[in-house]
């Protein structure tokens, strides 16, 4: 039985390994199903990144939550804007909107944190 290779192993004698990753990461994050952020480490911690799915879940675009800290997703901080957008659409469908979070660290060479990833998704309602 042949044992899984790590995704690394591709790029060893590949001379154009940097840019494949990149390209290779950038596809990951815009088609992925779930929702990407990613955040810098400090003070409020900043967006940097969503992708499409984050903007189809959220009601957000790029431009509205870009620099802003994630709390901007809950409580008093919400633009009153897509808080109207996000009601309007409970009261149309029924539903509420709930997410699940995964939180991930990034970490330099020095291994501080200088980012973090999180990966969200539309949480299933109990008995779903």
């Amino acid at each position: 039985m042949e044992t899984q290779k790590d995704i690394f192993d591709i790029f060893v004698h590949d001379e154009h390994y940097k840019y494949i990753m990149k390209r290779l990461l950038e596809a990951s994050m815009e088609e992925s199903f779930n929702s990407v952020v990613i955040t810098e480490a400090g003070p409020g911690y900043p967006i940097i990144y969503v992708n499409q799915a984050f903007c189809e879940l959220t009601g957000y675009g790029p431009h509205e939550i870009m620099g802003k800290s994630p709390s901007i997703l809950q409580g008093p901080d919400t633009d009153p804007e897509v808080l109207s957008r996000l009601n309007q659409n409970v009261a149309e469908d029924g539903s509420q909107f709930m997410m699940e979070w995964k939180i991930a660290p990034i970490r330099n060479e020095k291994d501080e944190i200088t980012h973090y990833l999180a990966i969200q998704r539309e949480a299933l309602a109990p008995g779903s």
